[in-house]
């Protein structure tokens, strides 16, 4: 048999793969929460969704937060209305605001349970960030005779949880089948113990393999799991705000222990990351062929020189009229914010 780097042997998939073809088709998931004080985390959604296109992702965009308290409703409206111009497909997540940070995070290990009007089961999703955008297609490309890919699989070392240890995978990215991501949670074992447990009748709903893609749904698994910490108040960089790795890594490590015919290609990063810290001098058409993907600035991003700075990406990756779009785009959602930064260039 063929032996495939950094890739779990196997004779078959419990999925059945179906080789890949140009038919094939594979999304790319991200979130914003609409609640977020960094606007730049909806604005990107158009720039990041036609990045994905353009390395043959389709994308879905999902927006978490509690739609009937949005104070900034003409920049969800912008932003929304260019995606749809793009194709993309948009789901709102309704939420309490308290939550909608953290469910920005969680929601995209909840894949399996978009729509089928949406995905199918034999589609692949891949898990992104709003403001990581891809360069470099080859990154991101599925091999045949495998059922997904982590990309830099080998980053964030291990964690132990559950008596177990387990390799930590970043969330950016991840790619299986909606069917995979789906059963990664019907087969776990904190749904044994919900289905044990329960003693609610709404929960065989929210439990079941036609669980509805919901704060309701993601809440019970995340909080039967973290207890306490999920109704935390997050701050970055505490462990509130790393449940969604942590979930996701000892979710998918459980479920390739269990199905060892799975072949997950565990791929080293091997491009470097366009990153807002690096001078402009990286920053020129010239430099940007040798970045597989970068990291784009936050709300900085509204400062004008900035921004001339980063249409020199848009123009190497996009065509002039897309980048007008932008252009336009970007000068009607500045005019909407109540204070404009004061950055540096």
């Amino acid at each position: 048999m063929k032996s495939f780097p950094h890739v779990f042997p196997s004779t078959a998939s419990p999925n059945n793969v179906e080789p890949i073809t140009n038919e094939t088709r594979r999304f790319a998931l991200f979130a914003s929460s609409i609640h977020s004080q960094l606007r730049s985390y909806i604005f990107y959604g158009p720039i990041t969704a036609a990045s994905w296109q353009r390395v043959g992702y389709k994308v879905i965009a999902v927006f978490v937060g509690d739609f009937n308290k949005n104070n900034n409703t003409l920049q969800l409206n912008l932003t929304q209305t260019m995606l749809k111009r793009l194709g993309v497909r948009i789901v709102n997540l309704q939420c309490d605001i308290a939550y909608s940070i953290k469910l920005s995070q969680l929601v995209r290990m909840f894949g399996g349970f978009l729509s089928d009007s949406i995905v199918r089961d034999t589609d692949y999703i891949l898990t992104s960030d709003s403001d990581i955008i891809p360069i470099s297609e080859n990154d991101y490309k599925l091999k045949n005779a495998t059922d997904g890919f982590i990309y830099n699989a080998f980053c964030c070392g291990f964690f132990k949880r559950r008596e177990k240890n387990h390799q930590m995978y970043p969330m950016s990215h991840i790619c299986v089948t909606k069917k995979t991501w789906r059963n990664i949670l019907l087969e776990s074992v904190q749904r044994q113990e919900l289905l044990n447990a329960s003693l609610s009748p709404s929960n065989d709903i929210l439990l079941s393999g036609k669980a509805p893609f919901s704060f309701e749904t993601m809440s019970l698994y995340t909080r039967h799991e973290f207890r306490q910490l999920y109704d935390s108040n997050m701050t970055k960089g505490d462990a509130a705000w790393f449940m969604d790795q942590a979930f996701s890594s000892m979710l998918l490590n459980d479920y390739l222990e269990k199905h060892t015919n799975m072949k997950i290609d565990k791929r080293h990063k091997k491009s470097q990351r366009l990153d807002p810290h690096l001078s402009h001098l990286f920053w020129q058409p010239h430099k940007f062929k040798q970045f597989g993907d970068a990291h784009i600035m936050h709300d900085e991003i509204f400062d004008s020189n900035n921004w001339a700075g980063f249409k020199k990406l848009l123009h190497y990756m996009f065509n002039s009229s897309l980048v007008n779009e932008f252009d336009l785009y970007y000068k009607q959602f500045a005019i909407t914010l109540r204070e404009k930064p004061q950055y540096g260039a």
